[in-house]
């Protein structure tokens, strides 16, 4: 099937459709593909993030912290 042939039928499928459901997921398809995210929903941007933070990590430069670290972390927060 050509390019072309499967926009047609995916544009003549919109057009016979009643299911606001899958409307809103086509929209949300094309919002999240014009913002350049991924199908998570992460940026390339968001991705570079990670990917620093990690090579930051493999050169002993990263902090990491225990999951015990992370819930008095949070615990803390919550109070202040």
């Amino acid at each position: 099937m050509s390019t072309e042939s499967l926009k047609l039928q995916l544009i003549e499928r919109l057009l016979r459709t009643t299911d606001e459901g899958l409307l809103k997921k086509v929209a949300d398809l094309f919002r999240s593909e014009k913002n350049g995210e991924d199908e998570d929903g992460l940026t390339d941007e968001h991705y570079n993030i990670v990917k620093e933070r990690e090579e930051e990590y493999k050169r002993g430069e990263g902090k990491s912290y225990t999951w015990e670290e992370v819930r008095e972390m949070a615990r803390k927060a919550k109070k202040a």
